[in-house]
């Protein structure tokens, strides 16, 4: 991408999740004068109540060989990790139909590929935060992946060997050594692995240290501002909210999956569906000592102090926000028989987000097309926390000139991008509040 003029000296963001706060966060750094707009409070959607997770060296996009048909296989239960409801839209269909065929080893290797570049030096972009007060308390000592069997740990084991993941010494733990490695687990944890050096951390207290950090660099962060329309014409970027209109030399639509509505008054639509996420917390004597991954059950147990958070299941639905009972007892079924002495019967902090998901798993990180001063930060599925910084630092080099070319026709928007004819008639669409 080359700016078009002179460098920006000024950018406006729309979306204060945490994939706009540290685009908000490595812009600033680089000179420009910078402001935030979020239409809720700042790291609500899909920012605040996800597993917390970093791991870089599991980076994979989820189209992988075999998913469909065990997805397919589960899809009647009604604990199943997977959900798709009947009613759902025309643009879902097609969606799912084309993550259906990168589902393949040559588009996952790529995809794998491309998103460890982006992820390459993610632990050192997470120290310089902490060295700045940006603090999520975070777990450094490795995940737990436990299975019900041992046949089932070791093939995750061998594909995570593939993968390059760092396997602690021991390999495949079964009975005393796995009970010894976390206590907090039941009998019914069977076999697992220890994944080294990986991190997990408090999702809303790293938003919340995050924000302040950047009110002190001069940050402008204006929460309760929905957005009504983004324009880029005259060599000037304008997003008009419900607080009023900015003006900037350039936009970075961080949004979440709202960001498709967003687009849409540009003229182009992006291959964009929400895979929503549920999360609660539970008390649980003792919570376990890191990370686990249940991995039959699909379901992240994230110690947060005395409780643990319980995160897990995908959901595609028409309503990005809509909060569904069913789901979160999906979740509690999965989880019961592998935690020991949780309080099921006292679920706290029941939450709901929608991951921006993309086909092919990789997020969209660019300009839009036709539109230079205009640039998406979108589509990290479920890896937003994780790959944020990174998309925050690939950002702020698209609008200094500072890229890394390969890096950035990776994640270019172009290839999930199709243009509405009415921009070529002149036609302009109906503009909806939605960011």
């Amino acid at each position: 991408m080359t700016f078009p003029g002179t460098p920006p000296s000024s950018v406006t963001i729309v979306g204060g999740g945490v994939v706009g706060l540290l685009c908000a966060h490595h812009l600033s750094a680089a000179g420009l004068r910078v402001t935030v707009l979020e239409r809720d409070r700042l790291g609500s959607g899909a920012s605040r109540g996800n597993a917390g997770e970093v791991c870089p060296d599991l980076v994979e996009p989820l189209a992988a060989p075999g998913v469909i048909g065990s997805a397919l296989r589960g899809l009647h239960r009604p604990d199943s990790a997977l959900a798709v409801h009947p009613s759902t839209s025309a643009e879902l269909v097609r969606f799912l139909i084309r993550f259906g065929l990168r589902a393949t080893a040559r588009h996952h290797d790529r995809g794998a590929s491309a998103l460890g570049a982006l992820a390459k030096g993610t632990f050192g972009l997470f120290e310089e935060l902490e060295a700045l007060g940006v603090d999520g308390e975070a777990h450094k000592d490795g995940f737990l992946f436990a299975f019900p069997s041992r046949e089932y740990a070791a093939k995750a084991l061998t594909a995570f060997r593939r993968l390059g993941a760092p396997i602690a010494a021991g390999g495949l733990l079964t009975g005393a050594a796995l009970a010894d490695t976390e206590p907090a687990l039941t009998e019914g944890a069977r076999a697992g692995f220890v994944v080294e050096d990986q991190w997990s951390l408090d999702p809303g207290l790293f938003v919340d240290r995050l924000a302040e950090r950047l009110r002190r660099q001069g940050v402008e962060l204006v929460e309760g501002a929905r957005v009504s329309a983004v324009t880029d014409r005259g060599g000037r970027a304008e997003v008009r909210t419900s607080a009023g209109t900015y003006r900037s030399d350039a936009v970075v639509v961080a949004a979440g999956i709202w960001s498709r509505e967003l687009v849409r008054g540009l003229g182009v639509d992006i291959d964009l569906v929400a895979g929503k996420g549920y999360s609660f917390s539970v008390a649980a004597e003792p919570p376990p000592s890191r990370l686990v991954h249940l991995g039959a059950a699909k379901v992240v147990l994230t110690p947060l102090g005395k409780r643990v958070r319980v995160a897990g299941t995908m959901e595609f639905e028409r309503d990005p926000d809509r909060f569904r009972r069913r789901r979160v007892e999906a979740i509690v079924a999965a989880a019961r028989p592998y935690l020991r002495h949780a309080d099921w019967d006292d679920l706290q902090e029941e939450w709901v987000g929608p991951r921006p998901m993309t086909p092919d798993g990789l997020p969209l990180i660019g300009p839009v097309p036709g539109h230079p001063r205009v640039l998406l930060a979108t589509g990290h599925n479920m890896l937003g926390l994780m790959l944020a910084p990174a998309t925050g630092r690939l950002v702020a080099g698209l609008l200094t000139g500072d890229a890394n070319p390969a890096l950035s026709s990776a994640f270019d928007p172009v290839r999930h991008v199709r243009r509405y004819p009415w921009r070529v008639h002149g036609i302009q669409p109906v503009k909806r509040r939605v960011q």
